[in-house]
Order: structure tokens, then sequence, then C-alpha cells
């Protein structure tokens, strides 16, 4: 049963790394076009950033995590494994909502405007999935806070200078994991805009438009 959840943690794991992936790419090749242009088409292409780092940070933190398992035993026990998942997803919901909903309107004006399959099909896929991290977060915030609030108490609450050290030492791996597991996001996916920026050429203004000399 390990070996099998381990399996489908893993494929999660790439589908993640490839969506976001796909996102920065996306958003890379939109990106001088969107500066020019500005309004909703910027709002969008951000949007698809955020989206996109969120997506590689989860890719970053899960062997983040096990490493610091690995490396601090006697420090980084399973309150504060499970708590770093939930600082993590704290830290990301509200922005990953946010977005999400923003893209998810403007697929509806899409498929209201050109009723293809595709249109259609991409508006159904980004309300389900809207829907279904809405329902997650309502289910999952309240034990996320009391997890993160949990480890914050347990420095509180220590007694003795060994055990105060180590309730110290755990909130500080825990912090620091997820605040590299962000940084990480971020920066790859700044990389990989950086990197396909400027790939697609911007549509040539008629000679009609273009100003005189």
């Amino acid at each position: 049963m390990n070996g099998i959840n381990s399996i489908w943690v893993f494929v999660i794991l790439v589908l993640n790394f490839g969506i976001s992936w796909l996102n920065a790419r996306t958003c890379g090749r939109a990106w001088e076009e969107s500066k020019a242009v500005g309004g909703v088409i910027r709002v969008l292409v951000w949007c698809g950033a955020i989206q996109s780092a969120i997506g590689f940070s989860s890719v970053f933190l899960l062997p983040l995590v096990f490493a610091a398992h690995a490396i601090f035993p006697e420090y980084f026990i399973q309150p504060y494994l499970i708590g770093a998942f939930n600082l993590w997803y704290i830290t990301i919901i509200f922005p990953a909502l946010g977005s999400g909903l923003l893209i998810t309107i403007e697929s509806w004006i899409i498929a209201y405007r050109d009723r293809r399959v595709m249109n259609i099909g991409v508006a159904a896929y980004n309300t389900l999935a809207q829907i279904h991290n809405t329902a997650g977060a309502i289910n999952s915030l309240g034990s996320a806070f009391r997890s993160a609030g949990a480890m914050v108490t347990s420095v509180a609450t220590s007694r003795g200078d060994l055990k105060e050290r180590v309730a110290i030492l755990a909130v500080l791996i825990t912090v620091t994991i997820v605040v590299i597991a962000l940084g990480a996001g971020v920066i790859l996916t700044a990389v990989l805009i950086r990197r396909y920026a400027g790939t697609v050429p911007l549509p040539v203004r008629s000679k009609l438009h273009q100003r005189t000399a």
C-alpha cells in the first residue's frame, strides 16, 4: 500500500511540475504583449505566473520536508512535518483561489463569446478545479491553522532549556522549509518567464494606424 501511495505521489508531483512549466511558458510567451497591451491580459498573465509558482513550490516542498526529517529526526518530528505542509497551505491558498477565480471568469467569457468545444471544456475544467479548491479550503483551513498554531504554542509551553531549544529549532526548520519551497517556486517561474519572454513577436500595426513622422 505504501508503494502504491508513493507512486501516486510521484505521479502527482510530475503532473504539477509539468503543468507549472506549461503555465510559466505560456506566461513568458505572452509577457511582452501583456506589457504592451496592459489591462485584463496583464492581470491574467500575472495570475498564471502565481499559479505556476505555487505549483512548483508544491513539488519542492515534499523532498525538502523528508530531507529535513532525515537530517534532523530528533527535532523535526511528525507534528512539525505535518505542520510544514499546513503552513505552506495557509500561505498559498488565498493567492491560489484569487488567481484561479480570475482565470475561471475569463474562461467563462471566452466560452460565451466563442462556443467551441475546446473553450467550453477549458471553462468547465477551470470551474470544477475552482470548486474543488474552494471546498478543500473550507474543509482544511481550520485544521491547518490549528496545526500551525500548535507549532507556535509548543515553543511557549515548553519547559526546560532542552525542550524549549528543541521546539524552537523545529519551528525554525519548518518555517525555513516553507520559505525555501516558495522562494524556489517563484525563482523558477521567473527564470522560465524570462526564458520564453519575447519568443512570440508582437502583432505588427497596420500602416494606417502608424503615426507619420
